[in-house]
């Protein structure tokens, strides 16, 4: 995959023509997973999305998808064939190491670049894959996963992206202190602890699963396996999509009651992200 730099953002695009590219993106997808039997769910405000508007969240600017960790691996091998690809796009692991902060496995577009202003990365434009596993036995367990997930996180942080970043001061001071030993442990080892730590429970043994690559969900993401693989479609721009059988009881403990049927107060129909997309320019 290419490496990305300033000289590669061409010409600004507006928010609606990326949303389109990630359709097709999320369309080749979702056409490879159900001919190879792979499972597949639509997440996060894609799924609400498609419960609520038939498509995008006004206000969404991404698109997010869950896929069991096993399928991840089978879909990867089924791309190999293509040296990685499912038709013009790049599938990508975590492991793979080719963009800072990417610990989802993701598709890519690779005739865009993403800028993030936060962190000042620069990546193709992408739909996130998000690895479903198991969940330990115990809420003690739980937490205490999710817990050494959030410092190596910290650690991760630290040591990629820009030199001064951070939410708030202290978050920019502590990254700052701390990069030059990230440095020195590698950003690949510390990202390698974080898929050992995801990795722990086995997705098609435990009867609890969920995401542990988003930092919002936590927890609460938790559901049973038997409820959320049960088959069930939603449309979403126009095509109908796999999402998780008991999708409004899986969204309303991470996003509140009825989010699937009300819109947020006023305050909330923002965008979270801090992205701007330009065309990749060849030079």
């Amino acid at each position: 995959m290419m490496k990305l730099t300033e000289v590669n953002c061409g010409e600004k695009i507006e928010l609606a023509e990326a949303k389109q590219a990630m359709v097709r993106m999320l369309e080749a997808l979702a056409n490879t997973c159900e001919e190879n039997g792979l499972r597949y769910y639509l997440d996060g405000g894609t799924l609400i999305g498609a419960a609520r508007h038939k498509g995008f969240i006004p206000w969404d600017d991404d698109i997010d998808i869950m896929m069991p960790k096993p399928d991840c691996v089978k879909l990867k091998k089924i791309c190999a064939g293509g040296r990685g690809r499912i038709g013009n796009y790049k599938l990508s692991d975590p492991m793979d190491k080719e963009y800072e902060f990417a610990e989802c496995w993701r598709l890519y577009d690779e005739s865009y670049v993403v800028k993030n202003t936060f962190n000042g990365t620069l990546k193709p434009l992408w739909v996130d894959i998000e690895p479903m596993v198991g969940f330990p036995d115990t809420q003690k367990e739980i937490e205490k996963t999710f817990g050494r997930l959030k410092f190596y996180r910290v650690l991760l942080q630290s040591g990629a992206g820009n030199i001064w970043h951070g939410t708030t001061l202290f978050r920019k001071i502590i990254h700052l202190a701390l990069r030059p030993f990230i440095k020195l442990i590698g950003y690949g080892r510390i990202l390698g602890w974080i898929e050992n730590t995801k990795d722990k429970y086995d997705f098609e043994e435990k009867e609890y699963v969920g995401n542990m690559c988003s930092p919002v969900g936590l927890w609460h993401g938790k559901v049973r396996r038997e409820d959320y693989t049960r088959p069930n479609q939603l449309e979403f721009e126009g095509r109908m999509y796999s999402v998780p059988g008991n999708y409004i009881e899986y969204l309303e403990p991470l996003y509140g009651r009825n989010c699937t049927t009300e819109l947020p107060s006023p305050e909330k129909r923002v965008t979270n992200h801090t992205n701007i997309i330009y065309r990749y320019m060849k030079v």
